[in-house]
């Protein structure tokens, strides 16, 4: 019995270890890649916002300050910002399919 306890206790352990290790892996982040120009601007009408998938990661273009919010399918937060008018890039690790949420607007990717 003893030894089933400690058995208990140590995959307890190795589980409590584990679950810090995810919880302190880095979320992924915006990176600005560019100000956002007249042309592009004109390009995104009314819409406000462009967006494309390209070596593993969003790229979003916006024209206005947007709130923005990337889920996984399973409705898990990935990202979450406000970003400021211009080109940004949100690198993924994991392919599949995401929601992107920008302003009111919400559309799927896949990558």
């Amino acid at each position: 019995m003893k030894d089933l306890s400690r058995h208990i206790r140590r995959v307890a352990v190795v589980v409590a270890f584990a679950a810090a290790a995810f919880m302190t892996e880095a979320a992924p982040a915006w990176e600005r890649v560019a100000g956002v120009s007249q042309e592009v601007s004109e390009s995104v009408g009314a819409d406000y916002y462009e967006v494309r998938v390209a070596d593993r990661a969003v790229i979003l273009t916006v024209v206005r300050k947007t709130n923005v919010k990337v889920f996984t399918i399973l409705g898990q937060l990935v990202a979450d910002k406000q970003l400021e008018a211009g080109t940004w890039r949100l690198p993924l690790t994991d392919r599949g399919i995401y929601i992107l949420k920008v302003g009111s607007s919400t559309r799927r990717i896949t990558l």
